[in-house]
């Protein structure tokens, strides 16, 4: 049995100098059409924000009419102008919806600068190690690259430059992929807690030990800053030091995801069912102590890479609710706590149970997520027979 799948694949590219400028100069079309177009509908929410009928009812400028007052616009892309603009209008419904903040200008100072176009008349496409982009042309791609799969469809690219002038290409595949079924005879499972020192602690006490690469890096990130703190802004040595400091926020990050990617990938090998708990990390970013050390782990990054690899393997992923209580809880009696200190690392029961806390919260979400699965098991087989005895 096959079922469609839609999957991302991020290839570096090496653009000739003549790509470059094109990339750079739609990149900057893009980011200007997204600034007037919200400076436009700034003014008109400003203007309608108390009258709602108003406000939904008034049309804006297309893609057509900027194009009239920057004739410059024709040269760009026409797919990832209209583009932009979508991702514009999807802002500010998440924003009237109360999901998201008021969408932001954007600004070519920042971290990634980036387009994305969409697939017409096979307009892009592949061919040895070369990709076709619409309006800038055959690229070169990398060679020692992964295959796509087998009958892929490029849906979209997204072109990006990144701080050290590096480009990419993120291909939107879609293609039929087999499923996994899951051997059910056998199931391993393991539960997963949030650990500030060590990444997570699971339910037999293996810790992940994250190496903390941005901590390790923070001496010579502070070396490098302060250097660039004594160039003059705009010079040529200045923009040579900002380099230096992108090139090592790169490398950091590149480290960061080559861990996390190798992590989930062995959990998801040599288990069936694995939880992990539900945290607010935007939250937790807010305590002064805590905040580089969250962004240093990208836990939530993590939990994706779980979900994705999960789903292809035909594993189950379960995350529990935010309100579990799996650090109050008992593991050998289920008796509750009230109130639990962050400062104790111990959780003693009047059962007599003398645990350590992460242990004993990864135990918790173990069973959880196990029973979990059983009852949603049970439930299935019941109504798989109650269905064949309504056939008969």
């Amino acid at each position: 049995m096959k079922k469609r799948v839609t999957r991302g694949e991020r290839i570096r590219i090496y653009p000739n100098e003549q790509q470059a400028d094109k990339i750079n100069m739609i990149i900057g079309c893009v980011r200007l059409l997204w600034n007037y177009s919200l400076m436009e509908r700034s003014s008109i929410y400003d203007l309608y924000k108390d009258y709602p009928e108003l406000l939904t009812s008034h049309t804006y400028k297309s893609q057509k009419d900027w194009k009239t007052v920057f004739p410059f616009l024709r040269e760009a892309d026409s797919q990832a102008l209209n583009t932009e603009q979508q991702l514009l209008n999807q802002a500010f419904k998440n924003f009237y919806q109360g999901s998201h903040k008021y969408p932001k200008f954007k600004s070519k100072k920042q971290f990634r600068n980036s387009y994305t176009t969409h697939t017409t008349n096979n307009n892009i496409r592949m061919e040895d190690n070369f990709i076709k982009i619409p309006k800038v042309g055959w690229v070169k791609l990398k060679k020692n690259r992964r295959d796509l799969p087998e009958n892929a469809t490029i849906k979209a690219v997204t072109v990006s430059r990144t701080k050290t002038n590096k480009y990419f290409v993120s291909l939107r595949l879609s293609y039929e992929q087999e499923v996994v079924e899951q051997n059910k005879s056998v199931l391993k499972a393991i539960g997963l807690d949030f650990s500030m020192s060590d990444f997570y602690v699971d339910h037999t006490g293996k810790k992940a030990n994250y190496p903390m690469y941005l901590h390790q890096s923070l001496e010579k990130l502070g070396k490098l800053q302060r250097q660039l703190s004594h160039k003059v802004k705009g010079s040529k040595n200045y923009e040579k030091q900002k380099l230096k400091i992108a090139k090592l926020h790169e490398k950091i990050t590149n480290q960061r995801n080559d861990f996390l990617h190798k992590l989930s990938r062995k959990l998801v090998n040599n288990y069936d069912i694995i939880t992990v708990e539900t945290l607010d990390l935007d939250e937790m970013r807010k305590h002064a102590y805590w905040s580089k050390q969250v962004s240093d782990m990208s836990y939530h990054c993590f939990i994706n890479y779980l979900k994705y690899k999960c789903e292809d393997m035909g594993k189950v992923f379960h995350q529990v609710s935010k309100y579990y209580p799996s650090s109050k809880t008992c593991s050998t009696c289920g008796r509750v706590k009230k109130t639990l200190a962050l400062s104790r690392r111990t959780y003693t029961c009047e059962c007599g149970s003398v645990i350590d806390r992460d242990l004993n919260a990864a135990i918790n979400l173990g069973v959880q997520g196990l029973k979990t699965y059983l009852i949603n098991y049970i439930e299935d087989r019941t109504a798989s027979i109650a269905w064949s005895t309504c056939e008969r």
